[in-house]
């Protein structure tokens, strides 16, 4: 804070005073002076010398308020900084996230696409087309997975070969398509009339194959029985119709209950006899024939009596719809292999 007027005139005051006191005796004497005049001189310089001092206290104090505020300016430019910089760093963040987002929902879409058209063409790969059912080689597959489960002791997996009787006859009489109308019919009632954890397939041209799981001997005839009467319906035209039956063979996966060696060979001799018995059906048509094996002796060995079946005696036991098949394999096993033998001779 500025001093009072008085203090600050004190000084002049007391020099004023001590002028008049200055010895006569001086050795030059000046031009005279009034005390007035000497006193309104030494305010005048003093008045200068306060405004001076006044205008460069003023002067100090605006540059540092000028000071101050380029430090807040720059203050606030660098918090403004720092804060864009801290947005531009978030914005990159987020951006990273959305693009990393976005690529992700990419390739897992792509993944989901890719496994969907995986699917549908392993499923197109393993269908028939005319039919809707399994196709030979996803049955293959399937039968071996069948043949390596076990079985209860008094039970075996069997397989049935299911053929069309006379399709020749209604291809030739009602052409190519009436045939595969036909099939599409036989597979739909088929399906029916098995389980879900039935395997049923299209084994080729107007063949199909069904195999079921851990059935006993009684079961699997009723199976056959059930069928034979679930694929036999009346095709109609539109000038006539016609009775459509199949013939069925069946055999047990493996042939005897103490059956070794790989899966796929398991079945393969399960559907050779199936075959086999299939032949048998058909010479006698809309029928079944089965054949059910014992335990094998040591001597004897699966190949020799998949050649001979119905000469098993002991071995094999022949089942069927047609009693007459059944009490006639025998003589004509005997008979097959005496035209055999001639053959070769």
């Amino acid at each position: 804070m500025p001093a009072p007027a008085t203090l600050r005139l004190a000084p002049l005051l007391m020099l004023a005073l001590l002028i008049p006191a200055v010895p006569a005796a001086a050795p030059e004497v000046r031009p005279a002076q009034t005390t007035a005049e000497q006193l309104s001189q030494c305010l005048s310089l003093h008045s200068r010398l306060h405004q001076q001092a006044q205008a460069l206290t003023e002067l100090q104090a605006r540059s540092r308020i000028d000071a101050t505020g380029r430090a807040l300016e720059r203050l606030q430019q660098a918090r403004q900084i720092e804060r864009l910089q801290a947005e531009k760093r978030q914005l990159a963040y987020v951006a990273a996230i959305a693009v990393l987002t976005l690529l992700l929902a990419l390739v897992s879409g792509a993944v989901l696409w890719l496994r969907r058209r995986h699917l549908e063409l392993r499923v197109l790969s393993e269908v028939d087309a005319l039919t809707g059912l399994k196709n030979r080689h996803a049955a293959s597959r399937m039968l071996d997975a069948l043949a390596s489960q076990p079985t209860p002791t008094d039970a075996r997996h069997v397989v049935f070969l299911i053929d069309v009787d006379h399709f020749k006859q209604i291809n030739d009489g009602y052409g190519h398509a009436a045939g595969d109308q036909v099939l599409a019919a036989m597979a739909a009632r088929l399906k029916s009339a098995c389980r879900p954890t039935d395997l049923v397939a299209r084994w080729g041209g107007e063949e199909f194959l069904v195999a079921c799981a851990s059935l006993t001997r009684e079961q699997a005839e009723q199976v056959a029985a059930r069928l034979r009467r679930a694929m036999a319906y009346t095709f109609e035209t539109a000038h006539s119709k016609r009775v459509v039956t199949v013939s069925l063979g069946l055999a047990p996966i493996p042939l005897h209950a103490d059956g070794s060696g790989s899966p796929s060979r398991r079945w393969d001799h399960a559907l050779r006899l199936a075959d086999r018995a299939l032949y048998a059906a058909k010479r006698h048509r809309d029928a079944w024939v089965g054949y059910w094996c014992t335990d094998l002796p040591d001597e004897a060995t699966a190949e020799a009596m998949l050649e001979q079946p119905d000469a098993a005696t002991g071995l094999v036991t022949v089942l069927s719809s047609v009693p007459r098949l059944v009490k006639g394999a025998p003589e004509m096993a005997r008979a097959r292999s005496l035209r055999a033998l001639r053959a070769q001779g």
